[in-house]
């Protein structure tokens, strides 16, 4: 009773059901014990699944009950009580689960399924507004330089020495979540550096895995069509800092300071003798200055009063704090300075964060500043190098926070010489009404000019650029797509730009 099953030859872990639950929050036990699989999403139901019918803010799990038992399901699990009682009426055969919280729930299932993969990995969750990809991809390389096996999962995919095992959303939910690190673990990996989302941190995706570090990078506005307000966005990024320390007494956390959220986080924490902050106000790992030419980033910094010197081919004052957060958490791992310095010049860039896509008479640049914050940073990075004009080309995304339109128009004016207001992944919005909002912010209309079509937009940038302009494009960075109502389209803003560049 209550015994793990494995069956290796045939490719699939095999279960217990009582083994996975609770005995008492069945309410009905049907005629099979065993499951071979467990998912949220009736698309993967296998023979005896486990399905946990999760009602989401577009559509109600509930609703599938029937095909998912059509499909193999022997198990349903609901945290609505009438919902629950409703299909142990209906499908007498099979095992009722109502539990209190489905997400967090399907978390706890997910990670005994898949046999606790996370307490045999170094695990590293980096969460903040800004700078979640590039500072992943940099300490992935960081440890990858010193001689160790590195899985990354974020915004670009779910990756493991060239393979992907998916991608989708920034942090997978839990059922991909621990499958992933199961993969991982039977792969050898001996780090995951994972981006994690607020969204993750309020839906439980990454619930119970024991982190070995984390990283705070900054809070700016973004999200808050899901959160509403600051207060509830950073209390969010807050309660994942405290959750890595709360739950592994081995666990460091390094936090920006210069972000008074970052403050915030580190003066109310119960653990700061596990916190190393950065930045040029930290009296732990301080940054004393940095100085940028096109050809790279020196930046100067001191350590428990050893001073040491960073050069990157890295650019961008964000790439700074970036390089700095991953710097400091390995040195509180016990890296040696001396070590990290020899790798950083070998840190190579992200495709679509500070992108050169072409240096031929004039820059263009791709990045995937989508916030003011990130946008004002962007702008004021390529404001150093500034000989001729800066062109910018932007949209905001639709159905997503509205507020921060008008301030990135704000941030624009203030860096631009020409600003090309265009789409960006509109989704059920009109593209024209998005640029509308964006125009709320600028006042110089004359700096303004609107091309809808983003293809066009790129090529008109491209067609006005002149000797020593720098050609920003914002907003996709990454992303090979574009999201126009329900259909997703073939767009890659690096390949749109190559394109008429060329002609």
């Amino acid at each position: 009773m209550g015994r793990d099953y494995r069956q290796k030859d045939k490719g699939y872990i095999v279960k217990n059901i009582y083994s996975l639950f609770d005995k008492g929050i069945f309410i009905q036990k049907g005629k099979e014990d065993l499951v071979y699989h467990i998912t949220n999403n009736t698309k993967d139901i296998k023979k005896n699944s486990v399905f946990f019918a999760v009602e989401g803010t577009k559509t109600d799990g509930h609703i599938f009950v029937e095909e998912a038992v059509e499909k193999g399901a022997v198990c349903i699990v609901s945290d609505n009580k009438a919902k629950a009682v409703n299909i142990k009426n209906r499908f007498p055969d099979i095992s009722v689960v109502l539990v209190d919280n489905i997400r967090k729930s399907q978390a706890i299932v997910a990670q005994k399924f898949y046999n606790y993969p996370d307490r045999d990995l170094k695990i590293i969750g980096i969460t903040g507004t800004n700078g979640k990809t590039s500072t992943a991809h940099i300490t992935a390389q960081f440890l990858k330089n010193s001689g160790f096996k590195v899985a990354t999962i974020g915004t670009i995919g779910y990756e493991f020495e060239g393979k992907y095992f998916g991608g989708g959303m920034t942090t997978p939910d839990s059922i991909k979540w621990y499958s992933l690190l199961h993969t991982f673990k039977s792969l050898g990996v001996d780090y995951i550096v994972s981006e994690i989302s607020s969204h993750a941190v309020s839906q439980y995706r990454v619930y119970g895995t024991k982190f070995y570090g984390g990283i705070f990078t900054n809070l700016t506005q973004d999200h808050l069509d899901y959160h509403k307000d600051m207060k509830s966005y950073f209390e969010t990024k807050k309660s994942f800092i405290d959750y890595v320390l709360e739950n592994n007494s081995l666990s460091r956390v390094s936090i920006n300071i210069d972000c008074d959220y970052g403050m915030r986080i580190y003066q109310q924490s119960k653990f700061k003798d596990r916190i190393i902050t950065y930045g040029y106000k930290s009296d732990q790992f301080k940054i004393l200055s940095s100085s940028m030419s096109m050809k790279g980033t020196v930046i100067d910094y001191i350590f428990n009063g050893k001073k040491g010197i960073i050069k990157t081919n890295l650019l961008g004052e964000f790439n700074v704090y970036n390089l700095c957060a991953s710097f400091s958490l390995l040195l509180s791992f016990g890296f040696k300075q001396d070590v990290l310095e020899k790798i950083a010049p070998n840190i190579k860039p992200i495709k679509g964060r500070f992108e050169i896509v072409s240096n031929n008479g004039f820059l263009v640049i791709n990045d995937y500043a989508h916030t003011p914050d990130a946008l004002e940073k962007i702008l004021k990075s390529l404001s150093l190098f500034k000989k001729g004009r800066i062109i910018s080309v932007f949209g905001a995304g639709g159905d997503r926070d509205k507020t921060k339109r008008p301030i990135m128009g704000m941030v624009a004016q203030k860096y631009s010489d020409i600003i090309i207001l265009t789409s960006d992944n509109p989704r059920s919005e009109k593209a024209e009404d998005i640029i509308q909002d964006i125009l709320k912010g600028i006042t110089q209309k004359d700096k303004v000019i609107i091309v809808v079509d983003r293809e066009m937009a790129i090529k008109k940038a491209i067609q006005l650029a002149k000797e020593n302009d720098i050609i920003l494009i914002a907003g996709k960075g990454h992303e090979t797509y574009q999201i126009i109502g329900d259909r997703v389209f073939k767009f890659d803003d690096s390949d749109i730009a190559r394109k008429y560049i060329k002609k």
